[in-house]
């Protein structure tokens, strides 16, 4: 199920551990779970799970909103990397571990890119669900050795990094590589076959660094969409096929695609579009109730749709629409350009751009997007900055951003930029 330290964990050493780790829990309704380590996070699921125990997942580790949660949860208890101190690691357990399908297994939160995180609760029967259409689409039948760089408190590292090893026939690195050197390192480490769960941000960073990479199964990537450009480099580089997931926090997985074969993406089994007006209800096998999505979707035929990007990534100016996505990904065709966003302040009346590009000068941003972008739409402000502030899965929030964006304009900010 793990690959630790060289050395193979299976799956009846890590129900081992569960066990003796539920047996030290607090008898509390909630815990949270703050494990970077993948066999510490499977684990302390685990005894969470035999204790009937709600696992707290946050989107960040950061202390405020750690400081949420406990506000919220009061007597919530913490599970960190220190859990298996002290735990007999000769034990395997000769019985599968049992949980009741129907209660309630981990308590997600939305990572608040629009706004304030949400909370969304899921049973052990829907996260099994989840990982059977998982598995079913990506691996068709494979044995695959996982690197993940992302983390297991967020959606799409959940379904890949915990519930695949947990419900699918993949066994998971146990670090969590942020650098392209650790994140080829760690596939070195691994068995053929092997397949890489990264984010459009690590998978850039990668192709940059000219990573050698060992052969891989595919390569999987999601939390923003993925340009086609940079999945063609990936599968050249690598000899590999680039999928992508398209999902969210309140749906799980809603489609994949091979990114160099097409703009379309394709719904997984079972699942079907309703289209509205102005929104699209998602209708699956695996969740109990139909969901309105947060993503304009538009249906493409049986079992396919297109993506149009978020409803809250449309912006109107000057009576003209445009898409935050559209403009960002011109920004990122600049040359010179490594890393950029395009966003709209609240209350502003024109958009404005964080990019990191050594050697570039705002003027220069714009006078080269000046060419490929409506003068209404063009960033102003632009701001030159030495990196965003992206998160450990590589999105950037509102308030991230508009903090970002005040401290490039105060003086010695480590910015420049125009507001012209």
């Amino acid at each position: 199920m793990v690959w630790r330290d060289g050395q193979a964990v299976s799956a009846a050493q890590v129900a081992a551990l569960a066990g003796q780790l539920a047996a030290r829990l607090p008898d509390t309704r909630h815990a949270l779970n703050l494990c970077v380590g993948r066999l510490n996070f499977l684990v302390s699921l685990l005894a969470a799970g035999l204790r009937r125990q709600i696992t707290l997942l946050p989107y960040s580790p950061l202390p405020a909103v750690i400081a949420d949660l406990q506000k919220t949860h009061p007597s919530l208890h913490t599970i960190d990397d220190g859990c298996l101190a002290g735990l007999d690691w000769q034990q395997h357990s000769a019985h599968a571990i049992s949980l009741p399908a129907a209660a309630p297994a981990v308590t997600l939160h939305t990572s608040g890119t629009t706004g304030a995180a949400q909370a969304h609760t899921r049973s052990w029967r829907e996260l099994c669900a989840i990982a059977g259409l998982d598995g079913e689409r990506l691996l068709r039948g494979r044995s695959v050795n996982l690197v993940a760089s992302v983390p297991s408190q967020h959606m799409y590292g959940l379904q890949t990094a915990a519930l695949l090893p947990l419900f699918g026939a993949c066994a998971i690195h146990d670090s969590r590589p942020f650098f392209p050197g650790d994140i080829a390192a760690a596939l070195a480490g691994l068995p053929a076959p092997r397949a890489l769960i990264t984010t459009p941000v690590h998978l850039r960073a990668c192709l940059a660094g000219g990573a050698a990479l060992p052969p891989l199964q595919f390569v999987l990537s999601a939390t923003a969409t993925l340009d086609r450009d940079l999945a063609l480099g990936a599968e050249r580089a690598w000899d590999t096929e680039v999928m992508e997931i398209l999902g969210s926090t309140e749906t799980a997985t809603i489609g994949t695609r091979r990114t160099t074969s097409g703009s379309l993406w394709q719904l997984l089994p079972g699942a079907r579009l309703e289209e509205g007006a102005d929104h699209s209800v998602l209708h699956t096998q695996h969740l109990a109730t139909p969901v309105p999505m947060a993503d304009l979707l538009r249906s493409a035929g049986p079992g396919y749709f297109e993506f149009l990007g978020r409803a809250a990534d449309q912006v109107k100016i000057a009576g003209k629409r445009a898409s935050l996505a559209e403009l960002t990904r011109q920004l990122l065709a600049t040359p010179g350009v490594s890393d950029g966003v395009v966003f709209l302040p609240p209350g502003a009346q024109r958009t404005a751009a964080l990019a990191v590009a050594a050697g570039r000068s705002a003027g220069e941003l714009l006078d080269a997007l000046a060419q490929r972008v409506d003068a209404a739409f063009l960033p102003r402000p632009l701001r030159i900055v030495a990196q965003l502030p992206r998160s450990s899965l590589g999105k950037l929030s509102q308030g991230a951003l508009l903090d970002a964006l005040r401290q490039s304009a105060a003086p010695n900010g480590g910015g420049t930029g125009t507001g012209a």
